[in-house]
């Protein structure tokens, strides 16, 4: 706005006599330059290519003189203020009920004249710079996509930007961090304590980095913050500013877990190279001697490490074609570990429980924990050996599982609900050769899993017991299913407000898809994508391969999809690839909540197939690399009702552009449950 750079330093001077004209310029003091202008017409010309102009003075003009001066200057700013200089009653009525405008009889003093003007050119353009500052602000605020606050000496929101991913910024207004947003990790009680700490300082906190975690993930921004201070300079609450730099820690994690995969797969290829060049060296030998077997392990050999070579050299291109050996996939670590719950349980127990105790596994066959084994079994293991240290030696243990976790409970004593939070904590113990180790390391793999565990009263036994519950931990049951009648997608809409129109097509050969996808995310709030869907009773399932993608962000998606309806809103499940983050679980448990999401960031392309079957609301997530092998890698309730949508689905994540996947092999199919 080029009127920024101008000062209001010039007054107009209208209507009226020449002399009467003549009078007010040489009244008005020297710093405001005076300009006389005729008519009205000339007014609305004259201001139209000024920027500088600071005040309207009106000579002698009638109440329609006076309305088409002030029509004039609110064509130009709504506060430029109009100086009337008249003898007119109705004039003067007329003026009172205006704003920025100010009436003087034609026999006030010179002086009084000047310091009218003086004052109304320093109030506009004080008024002007506060109003250009006032809406550089609110478009920061309402169209910035920066994550910046105002907050009292309380902590409370006064105002808060608009920005994605967060809530509306009326539902801040008056509210703490605690009361807005609920982590569940102490983060938002920190930042709290933080406000407090510069509203009663008066000392900023800068670039410092939080963490805190979502449904989504793990998060971290860089808070600035900074004392508010009034016009006399007192600290009246907190100015400030975040930047996400989750991209930035995730990739020091990403780093630190790839070096650590590199010096394994270092490991492994050094060991077992030298095995068998080994080999043949030794069988060289040996053909030099005579026996020609031996030419038959050296060609073992040598293909050995062809094989070890080839693997090599598809890790280095990143050439999705190549099957990688089991033994490449699992020193990358490449995928989810599972451990088979039931079997462990029992296992543990057959080496420290007793004749006396008695153990309950409430656990389905086949039920899997997506965790590595060396995580749970110390876990179970501590859980389980307090519960005969605790209870007694007639105890009853059982473990279970819940809708999202399992449970281990016992009918022993129970822990008072003061001391809960405590035995967890390293060094607590109540025996005296106790170590205080034992439900610590539970606390630590809950933390390192991303868990939560919840301690409560047992449900077994008479007396109160002790329940240790694990929440937010992903576990599969199975769900027996028989394939009984295939399905067809028949359909194909964008979902949500995209910039750009979606397309699906299919291809040539059987169960081939190109779906082309705009959108600026699905998550949060936020669904955008374009969806190539057919809509059945379920439970059903849907399977393919994923050929192809081609990503115009890190966080382009494609990938299969289940939905309650195709609302924009509507609960959903999805599994599928991201352009550089591996395989991305997606979620919305109920309709019009918050979405979730995991990457699960393989370092390969191993997992081309995916499947996802939804039963009776529970919808498990699987990968493969065959299509004949199936790995679980999530299960969750999500609210479905028949019939649901199911097909594929393909977001950009971005707002001009699209991403373009090929499905090949899909298929869908109703399902039938076995008993």
């Amino acid at each position: 706005m080029s009127h920024l750079l101008a000062d209001p330093t010039v007054a107009f001077v209208v209507g009226g006599s020449t002399d009467g004209r003549d009078r007010v310029r040489g009244a008005v003091p020297d710093a405001i330059e005076t300009v006389a202008v005729a008519n009205r017409d000339d007014l609305t010309e004259r201001l139209s290519a000024r920027n500088d102009v600071g005040c309207i003075v009106a000579v002698g003009v009638d109440e329609a003189g006076f309305a088409d001066v002030v029509e004039a200057a609110r064509a130009v700013s709504d506060h430029l203020p109009v100086v009337v200089s008249a003898d007119d009653e109705a004039v003067a009525a007329a003026v009172a009920g205006r704003a920025d405008c100010r009436y003087l009889p034609r026999s006030a003093a010179d002086e009084t004249l000047a310091a009218v003007v003086d004052d109304a050119v320093a109030t506009f353009r004080e008024r002007r710079r506060a109003a250009a500052d006032s809406g550089i602000l609110r478009t920061l605020l309402e169209q910035g996509q920066l994550t910046m606050f105002a907050k009292d000496e309380e902590g409370r929101y006064v105002r808060m930007a608009d920005v994605p991913y967060t809530p509306d910024p009326e539902e801040f207004i008056g509210k703490t961090d605690p009361e807005v947003f609920d982590h569940g990790s102490g983060s938002d009680q920190a930042a709290y304590e933080d406000d407090l700490q510069v509203a009663e300082t008066g000392e900023p906190i800068r670039r410092q980095v939080e963490h805190f975690e979502t449904q989504g993930g793990d998060h971290w921004s860089e808070v600035t913050k900074l004392p508010w201070r009034d016009e006399d300079g007192r600290v009246i609450g907190v100015v400030g500013y975040a930047l996400d730099v989750s991209e930035r820690m995730q990739l020091k994690r990403r780093l630190e877990e790839q070096q650590r995969r590199f010096d394994e797969f270092a490991s492994y290829v050094s060991h077992d190279l030298r095995t068998p060049l080994q080999i043949s060296v030794g069988a060289l030998e040996q053909a030099r001697e005579g026996h020609e077997e031996a030419f038959d392990r050296i060609e073992r050999a040598n293909e050995r490490i062809e094989e070890i070579l080839g693997d090599l050299s598809a890790l280095s291109k990143g050439d999705r074609s190549v099957d990688l050996s089991e033994e490449v996939l699992d020193v990358l670590d490449v995928g989810v570990s599972s451990t088979e719950l039931a079997p462990l349980v029992e296992q543990v127990w057959s080496v420290h429980g007793t004749d006396d105790a008695t153990l309950e596994v409430a656990v389905p066959e086949g039920t899997e924990v997506i965790a590595e084994t060396e995580s749970v079994r110390p876990l179970v293991e501590n859980l389980l050996k307090n519960a005969l240290d605790h209870a007694g030696p007639d105890v009853t243990v059982r473990v279970g599982t819940t809708d999202r976790g399992f449970y281990v409970e016992d009918d022993g004593p129970g822990i008072p609900a003061a001391e809960r939070e405590q035995v967890l904590e390293a060094g607590y113990t109540t025996t005296e050769d106790g170590t205080g180790t034992g439900l610590a390391i539970v606390a630590e793999t809950v933390d390192q899993q991303g868990w939560e565990v919840d301690i409560r009263e047992s449900e077994i036994g008479d007396g109160p017991g002790a329940r240790f519950e694990f929440t937010e931990c992903p576990v599969v049951v199975p769900n027996p299913v028989e394939p009984v009648e295939p399905a067809e997608l028949t359909g194909s809409v964008d979902v949500g407000d995209v910039s750009v129109a979606g397309s699906a097509t299919p291809g040539a050969s059987d169960g081939s898809w190109r779906v082309v996808g705009n959108g600026r995310d699905i998550w949060h709030d936020i669904d955008e994508f374009h969806f190539a869907y057919g809509e059945l009773d379920g439970p059903v399932r849907i399977e393919g391969r994923l050929d192809e993608l081609e990503a115009v962000h890190e966080y382009s998606k494609a990938g299969l999809m289940v939905r309650d309806t195709l609302a924009d809103d509507a609960a959903f499940a999805f599994v599928g690839a991201t352009g550089d983050h591996g395989t991305e679980t997606m979620w919305r448990h109920e309709t019009g909540a918050a979405a979730g999401s995991d990457q699960l960031e393989e370092p390969y392309d191993a997992y081309l197939w995916y499947r996802l079957d939804a039963v009776d609301g529970t919808v498990t997530l699987s990968w493969s690399t065959d299509g004949e092998d199936w790995q679980p890698i999530d299960q969750r309730r999500i609210d479905l009702s028949d019939p649901v949508v199911v097909g594929l689905a393909v977001c950009s994540h971005s707002a001009d552009e699209t991403s373009e996947a090929v499905f090949e092999d899909v298929s869908v199919t109703e399902l039938v449950t076995l008993d």
